[in-house]
């Protein structure tokens, strides 16, 4: 008993273990809105998906696993890819996050065969470098490579990768102060998000567009932007897209001086990323307030915000939020004159820039702590802090950082003496100005000509307000002139166009129901079935199409008018009989179509019966199906593949013979699936027949049925290639 309970029990394991998985259906947009929105309710997906992370060679190793977890392999590629993206995501808390993600993309690179594989392993090559390596220019060149490696005609999973990529190609830029490219790239990924139709991606890139030109200080745009993203998306669906850009509004309002307005949205942002749990833009959220109270002059409140900012980025393990906090804590601390912690905080941020290669935020501290140096008098390291701002800042260039990284320099050198490396800074300084005098100069320029402008317009303005008020009687009398004419030729106009518009209806409603008839006979015809199929289809129960085999030819044979008259009468005599709607497809073949079941034989003995005074010296084909086709009602066939399989019994009925009148029907099997009436149509019903998934019937010999052929299979030998 034991032992047969073992085995059983053993059996059900067994079986249990080896049921394939649910196929994984993830929408390219609605995965990637989960992503930004959601990436730990994605995480959790993916996890259940792959709850230990395969490690595979090459793509047979790749196979193998895949088949073991019942996944495609493209399906496997795409949770490795998300996998790989959360793991260098802000959201993601494991400490061993990088060494996860390079081991993900590594596999990733070695089983890349399409062009998407390869721009993913790229983009995600790129993401890993700027995130742990903060390499921003390496970053970019794979990111670049990443978009070259696309396909020129997209399918959605690869314009969603590109509307990606060209978004962190604008964001890295912007992070490297080189404002052309990176508007150059964020306009490409607008252009991407008007194709793909996505609210929640246009709403995305409009909010990036507007801190990109909130970077530039150009608030009246950066507003617009903002405006157009909250047009697109929806708070209550989108809660992590709608905090983002109410912190966003939080920094320009503190950049226009409307602190109410700064405070308001930074603190709606910081509830709701408290409410989503994303500690690291609360992080965000409380440096913004502390930057509000900075521009204010309320310094020990800003030290209180980034302190709290430091606290949470500390517990996140957020190296660059910490060393941000730093230097933005020296500042502050600078401001109260407490220059030994300003200095102690700067060195801090200063060292984390420096093991990062994060020049763009290095160049700023070394500023302020050359600054600071020169505050304390202590020439020596204000001239290495300053001289180091200003390599950076070439590099970079950062012409007004340059200007006064020079001009700390100079300070320094000649408080220790060095009056000729001074001087050199100093002519270096006015060279670097000079780039900018022009645009000085047109600003003045510009200003002068305003005030011209503006003292002429009140000059003109007070000797024309006594004329402006004796024309203002005429000029309303001639406006109401004008309007009536106006309107009267608009009514006119309105009434032309309405009679236009009435003939043209009537001719379009005539040239559709014209082209619904079959031109000679004025019966309906095949655009009239494929039109009713689409309408009515599922009051069909019947479609018979036969053929008169003997008159195929008679429009030839006695002309179209003589042919035309027999046709309607045939047609008469069918439809008053049989009760059904009939088709006219060509001379000598007609559709029949019935709302109840018919039993073949009978159809057929009552269409001859109906012909006999009809010119019914024919002989008669009949191909008929029932319908449903597919027991499935999930599966859906079209008209045209009823239709084609119509024609494909017609022509196998005719193969029988001429001595009475044949019919073939056929009937799939309940399990038959819709891939047997996709083209190759008559191909597919022919395998389908040999294997016994559909039965024919016939009131002659099945043996002695001819089925037809296409050109693409006529030489095809069907029973080899189902062996």
């Amino acid at each position: 008993m034991r032992s047969l309970f073992t085995l059983s029990f053993t059996i059900l394991l067994s079986f249990i273990l080896c049921q394939p998985s649910y196929a994984i259906n993830r929408d390219a947009v609605a995965t990637e809105r989960e992503f930004r929105e959601f990436p730990n309710k994605l995480r959790l997906s993916v996890n259940k998906n792959l709850p230990i992370i395969p490690e595979f060679a090459n793509e047979n190793e790749l196979h193998q696993f895949a088949v073991q977890k019942g996944m495609s392999i493209a399906e496997v590629k795409q949770e490795l890819r998300l996998l790989a993206r959360l793991s260098l995501d802000l959201s993601s808390k494991d400490d061993a996050r990088y060494i996860t993600a390079r081991e993900i993309i590594d596999q990733l690179e070695r089983v890349a065969e399409s062009g998407l594989d390869s721009s993913y392993v790229l983009m995600l090559n790129g993401r890993y470098i700027g995130k742990n390596k903060q390499d921003f220019h390496t970053a970019i060149e794979l990111y670049q490579q990443a978009a070259n490696e696309l396909p020129a005609t997209k399918n959605t999973e690869e314009q969603v990768l590109l509307f990606t990529i060209y978004e962190h190609l604008g964001v890295l830029h912007m992070m490297l102060r080189q404002k052309d490219p990176a508007l150059q790239y964020l306009m490409s990924s607008r252009s991407v998000a008007l194709e793909l139709s996505d609210p929640y991606m246009r709403a995305h890139i409009e909010s990036v567009l507007g801190k990109y030109y909130y970077k530039q200080a150009q608030f009246g745009k950066s507003l617009s932007h903002y405006s157009e993203a909250i047009m697109h998306t929806k708070a209550e669906d989108n809660p992590t897209q709608d905090a983002h850009i109410q912190l966003q509004l939080a920094r320009v309002y503190r950049e226009l001086k409307s602190w109410d307005d700064a405070i308001l949205y930074a603190t709606a942002a910081s509830d709701s990323y408290q409410r989503l749990g994303k500690e690291s833009y609360v992080s965000s959220t409380m440096t913004v307030m502390a930057m509000i109270y900075a521009e204010q002059g309320q310094w020990y409140k800003t030290i209180d915000y980034y302190l709290n900012a430091q606290q949470i980025d500390a517990k996140l393990g957020n190296y660059m939020g910490q060393a941000l906090n730093f230097h933005n804590l020296g500042e502050a601390y600078y401001k109260i004159e407490d220059t030994k912690n300003a200095i102690s905080h700067l060195l801090r941020a200063s060292d984390i820039f420096v093991s990062r290669n994060s020049n763009h935020y290095l160049v700023y501290n070394h500023l302020l702590i050359a600054q600071v140096y020169s505050s304390l008098s202590e020439w020596e390291l204000a001239l290495k802090y300053a001289n180091s701002a200003a390599k950076i800042a070439d590099d970079m260039k950062l012409n007004d950082e340059h200007i006064e990284a020079l001009n700390y320099s100079a300070k320094a050198l000649e408080q220790l003496g060095d009056f000729k490396t001074a001087y050199q800074h100093i002519k270096r300084i006015s060279t670097l100005q000079a780039k900018d005098t022009q645009v000085v100069n047109d600003e003045e320029q510009a200003k002068t000509l305003f005030q011209l402008q503006k003292i002429k317009l009140e000059q003109s303005q007070t000797k024309t307000d006594l004329q402006k008020t004796k024309d203002e009687l005429s000029n309303s009398q001639l406006a109401l002139i004008i309007t009536l004419l106006v309107l009267s030729l608009m009514t006119v106009l309105a009434l032309y166009l309405w009679r236009i518009k009435k003939t043209l209806r009537a001719q379009s409603v005539e040239l559709e129901k014209n082209s619904l008839l079959d031109p000679l006979t004025q019966i309906a015809n095949h655009a009239a079935f494929i039109r009713d199929f689409n309408y009515y289809g599922n009051t069909f129960k019947t479609l018979a199409l036969i053929s008169l085999t003997d008159q195929l030819n008679s429009d030839l044979a006695q002309g179209y008018e003589c042919n035309t008259k027999m046709n309607r009468q045939q047609l008469t005599a069918l439809s008053n009989e049989l009760g059904c709607i009939i088709y006219f497809i060509r001379p000598g073949v007609f559709l029949l179509n019935f709302d109840i079941q018919v039993n073949p034989d009978t159809l057929l003995n009552n269409i001859r019966n109906c012909l006999i005074d009809n010119y019914g010296d024919t002989s008669l084909h009949m191909g008929l199906i029932s319908l449903p086709l597919l027991t499935n009602p999930a599966l859906k066939l079209s008209a045209e593949q009823h239709f084609g399989t119509l024609q494909m019994m017609l022509s196998a009925a005719t193969t029988l013979g001429n001595d009475k009148d044949y019919f073939v029907t056929l009937k799939p099997l309940n399990f038959a699936s819709s891939g047997i009436f996709v083209p190759p149509l008559y191909l597919n019903i022919e395998k389908s027949i040999i294997r016994g998934i559909i039965k024919i019937e016939t009131n002659g010999h099945k043996s002695d049925i001819v089925w037809p052929r296409w050109k693409s299979h006529k030489n095809v030998n069907l029973s080899t290639e189902l062996d």
